[in-house]
């Protein structure tokens, strides 16, 4: 387990760093977004809040949705150090029905490969948008080095080394309990390796929930991966984003724009 995952006022510095530096100009690559009091932004598993807080300091009206409390709790302490205005709902977005507010922007940052409904997922998630809405996607592709999310491991070698998640279920729990790993951490592991998502797989997801592609880009560095390990973000070369499959070992993130 890195340090970084300890210290959770880091975490959110992070988050609002990679939101101001690369989502948010992503996004304005593509959409006209305007960040005022008549902006609205809503993220779905906000966690501590960190890229909603960029949004907050320009003046947007901003939501997280969180299903746990320990999360919202440091988002709203964070919020209040910072003196920002925030709602912050605590429960799973499935179970959350207020349409009566709807928003310009939706935010689904490395969440899609935690959820086991996804084209439920998305449908439901066109309830809280504008009829000229946007929403965000930013997911890993299970094949790549880090797609199992194994560096949660406590033990450094097993954090650290990559396509591990790849080996058969039987061989990995195997090799995670004979480092001392915790059931709790194999728990979660392998329900990440249940809800995996491909390139293809989101492609099939967006076709089945009526979603339009604004833009999707294939990152081979991860821009998140500059603040977290001072590695400059790359695009993926267009000649191997293009082949099916193996473009998946070597995407740590695809960022994509939809559109009802």
């Amino acid at each position: 387990m890195q340090a970084r995952h300890k210290d959770r006022e880091t975490y959110f510095r992070e988050s609002e760093i990679s939101c101001e530096k690369y989502y948010i100009p992503y996004i304005r690559e593509f959409i006209d977004m305007e960040l005022n009091e008549n902006y609205s932004v809503m993220e779905i598993g906000c966690s501590m809040g960190g890229n909603l807080s960029v949004f907050a300091c320009s003046g947007c009206k901003v939501a997280g949705v969180e299903p746990y409390s320990v999360f919202l709790d440091l988002a709203k302490e964070y919020f209040e150090k910072r003196n920002l205005k925030a709602t912050f709902i605590n429960t799973d977005i499935f179970d959350y029905h207020n349409t009566e507010t709807k928003f310009d922007l939706l935010i689904l940052h490395d969440v899609l490969e935690h959820i086991p409904e996804k084209e439920a997922l998305l449908r439901h998630l066109k309830k809280f948008m504008k009829d000229d809405g946007v929403l965000y996607v930013g997911f890993p592709a299970w094949q790549m080095p880090f797609g199992g999310h194994q560096q949660m491991a406590k033990n450094k070698m097993l954090a650290n080394f990559p396509y591990i998640h790849l080996l058969p279920r039987r061989l990995l729990k195997f090799i995670l309990q004979s480092f001392g790993e915790p059931d709790t951490l194999l728990k979660e592991l392998f329900s990440i390796r249940d809800c995996r998502i491909s390139i293809e797989g989101f492609n099939r997801l967006i076709a089945k929930t009526g979603y339009r592609i604004v833009n999707k880009r294939l990152y081979f560095i991860n821009p998140h991966y500059e603040v977290k390990f001072g590695l400059k973000p790359r695009i993926l070369h267009p000649l191997i984003a293009k082949i099916p499959y193996l473009r998946n070992f070597f995407t740590t993130t695809c960022y994509c724009l939809l559109r009802k």
